[in-house]
């Protein structure tokens, strides 16, 4: 006999007090990794990144991603439009079309695989020359990035820089990871931003 019904207790009564137990572990989890982040100073966190952000850089350059970033840009997305489909993107919770069409587009595809092939890394997503998105796996939490530093602080006002965000809880993985952001460069010229996470599970161990 099962369980449940030797103690009178039925298995729909129980899962509700079961997945509110997971969620609370979960929680507790994240705010236990949060918490570890206090214990990485900027200096250490890009000296343990050193590796990595050689890696995204020459991410950054893949003739795929250069291409893809190069047929948005000569699109001009209207920053009306962009902002059409950011408040569209965030009022959508789950996989859309749209979303999933940055996902399986060929750059889309390039980068599932890298983040698929490491443990290490959480997320990557390729934006334009105005910050939106080209190609993103998982789905970003938005759309638009521009108003992120993640993205102004790499794009540069045109002239691309690497830059390290600090170690956060990234919503859309629900991991805690620091994001390194890495101009794509197309004949010198910075014509867009990718943006990778690297998890804090790789820096501990880093660390060690």
């Amino acid at each position: 006999m099962n369980a449940f019904k030797r103690s009178g207790v039925r298995l729909s009564d129980r899962l509700p007090r079961l997945r509110s137990a997971c969620v609370m572990i979960t929680l507790t989890l994240l705010a236990n990794s949060a918490g570890a982040q206090q214990d990485f100073s900027e200096s250490e966190l890009e000296e343990l990144l050193r590796v990595k952000i050689r890696t995204v850089q020459h991410m950054a350059l893949n003739p795929l991603l250069v291409r893809a970033v190069r047929q948005q840009n000569a699109e001009g997305l209207t920053l009306d439009e962009i902002a059409r489909r950011d408040k569209a993107w965030r009022a959508t919770k789950g996989p859309t079309p749209f979303k999933l069409s940055l996902q399986t587009s060929p750059p889309g595809r390039f980068l599932r695989d890298q983040i698929k092939r490491s443990t290490s890394f959480n997320e990557a997503f390729l934006t334009d020359n105005q910050g939106a998105n080209v190609a993103a796996f998982p789905a970003t939490s938005d759309y638009w990035q521009g108003d992120e530093e993640k993205w102004s602080n790499s794009f540069n006002g045109g002239d691309g820089r690497v830059f390290i965000g600090k170690l956060a809880l990234d919503e859309s993985t629900n991991t805690v990871a620091a994001q390194v952001s890495a101009p794509v460069l197309d004949r010198g010229k910075t014509i867009g931003v990718l943006v990778v996470g690297v998890t804090i599970n790789y820096l501990q161990t880093k660390r060690q």
